[in-house]
């Protein structure tokens, strides 16, 4: 499973963890971070996951709900039926590339959501 996806899901971690620590850093210099500030870190993952198939980004959107909590998780279904399901369901949920990617870049610890994710699936990468 993601063996095809797997390069871009790791890239997709890492950037999204270099914003997060660039986020971090920026907010302990000069407190909460102001509508309109873009960060270089911030653009890098934006950019990135829009050069991406509409189809990765909707795998990465599924791992990070999984990893975010319960609420996709049914317990009569194995980590693998329940991530099929939710992609099933969520298939072209965004109306365009850009409003699925920017869904992925709201979510602050999106790096985490998406371990998290992995690891609900026994998945090591």
């Amino acid at each position: 499973m993601f063996a095809e996806e797997k390069d871009m899901i790791v890239e997709t971690i890492h950037l999204a963890a270099e914003r997060e620590a660039a986020r971090s850093a920026y907010e302990a210099e000069n407190g909460p971070k102001k509508w309109g500030v873009y960060l270089p870190e911030e653009k890098a993952l934006n950019d990135y996951l829009m050069t991406l198939d509409r189809e990765v980004v909707e795998t990465l959107e599924a791992l990070m709900l999984l990893g975010r909590d319960n609420e996709f998780r049914e317990e009569d279904r194995s980590p693998e039926e329940n991530y099929l399901k939710l992609k099933e369901e969520r298939y072209h949920h965004h109306p365009d590339q850009q409003a699925a990617v920017y869904y992925l870049t709201g979510k602050k610890p999106l790096a985490q959501y998406i371990e998290d994710g992995l690891a609900y699936l026994g998945i090591v990468l």
